[in-house]
């Protein structure tokens, strides 16, 4: 390990990006008998219920915790967005697997007219039945809500987690818009689970926080999140995992520029924006000691000092200027590591 990363994070105390915008959860009432208000997705299925989007079932439950098909996933995003005279006109499909009685066929063919998912041309059959996996339910409910995630933040081409790391996957883009709208995040594991088989609360978290997002609610959860990964990126460099930390500090940026996609002009997202970019120069200079590219270590922390200034400038918040002055001692002491080596 060319630089021991301890030696600066033993002065650096951790000060959060979104205090200055906290406001406090309030619990969710109970819309459904099996959905108690202390479940991961009471307040979403409450919202969703309240405002039209989904419904329960006859017994009053909402089963949280069932798998979701193809099918039903259609329905849940389709349905809000039509009404029942415009379903109505669909009553054949082109789909092998879609039979002119099924109940899904209106959905399913307004999600093709719509450009929702591909046409029988390029997928003969839709599978109903298969359950949806994440990232395919990501993509349906982007575009079903007439969002271009492709062209959205796509600047940014990086890896994002250890199961995300091909930018050229056809989830990939999806996958980036939902950190940056805070529909989803990392796991304990440090992963983002574009596999990962989806269940009705599952599915309701997912399209609750895109709502809040295009509300422009969610940018506590994204200022909490960018701070997450801050703390994700701090300790894998502490442990020389450098591939963490950088997945770390792609995650974070997106997370602040989706916060400033909708709030461009609040000083304290303006300042958290800037704080991120400098850890992601950080996390390049780390990267370019460990090829004893010394000079391009000695820029880039000169680009994370001059951000972390810059992010001071911006925001008069006082948790911004502590992580402001905390990240430029980190700069300051790779530069100094770097041109101590270089001279050797």
């Amino acid at each position: 390990m060319w630089l021991n990363i301890s030696t600066f994070m033993k002065s650096f105390f951790y000060y959060s990006l979104s205090t200055a915008l906290f406001v406090a959860a309030l619990p969710a009432n109970a819309a459904f008998s099996d959905v108690p208000s202390d479940h991961y997705a009471a307040s979403a299925i409450t919202y969703l219920q309240e405002n039209g989007y989904v419904q329960g079932y006859s017994d009053n439950t909402f089963k949280p915790n069932q798998a979701v098909n193809r099918a039903e996933a259609m329905k849940f995003i389709i349905a809000p967005l039509v009404s029942a005279e415009q379903l109505q006109q669909f009553t054949s499909s082109n789909y092998n697997d879609v039979p002119s009685d099924a109940w899904f066929l209106p959905y399913v063919e307004y999600g093709r007219q719509a450009g929702v998912i591909d046409g029988p041309e390029s997928k003969p059959n839709f599978n109903g039945g298969n359950t949806v996996i994440k990232a395919e339910f990501l993509k349906m409910v982007l575009l079903g809500n007439k969002i271009d995630a492709r062209s959205a933040y796509n600047e940014i081409q990086l890896p994002l987690s250890s199961d995300v790391t091909n930018v050229n996957e056809w989830f990939y883009p999806y996958m980036r818009y939902s950190i940056a709208s805070s529909m989803t995040r990392i796991s304990d594991q440090g992963t983002l689970n574009p596999g990962q088989k989806l269940t009705r609360g599952d599915t309701a978290v997912l399209l609750y926080r895109l709502l809040m997002y295009n509300q422009n609610k969610r940018n506590q959860a994204l200022l909490s999140m960018a701070e997450t990964e801050i703390n994700v990126l701090l300790g894998s460099l502490e442990q020389n995992d450098i591939v963490q930390a950088e997945y770390a500090s792609a995650r974070a940026l997106l997370s602040a520029r989706g916060a400033h996609t909708k709030n461009p002009d609040q000083p304290v997202v303006l300042g958290a924006l800037k704080i991120t970019e400098a850890f992601r120069a950080l996390v390049r200079g780390y990267r370019a000691g460990l090829t004893k590219n010394y000079d391009e270590v000695i820029r880039l922390a000169g680009d994370a000092w001059n951000l972390a200034s810059r992010a001071s400038e911006l925001s008069s918040d006082d948790n911004i200027k502590q992580l402001s002055s905390q990240l430029q001692g980190i700069a300051k002491g790779m530069a100094d590591e770097a041109r101590a080596l270089k001279g050797v």
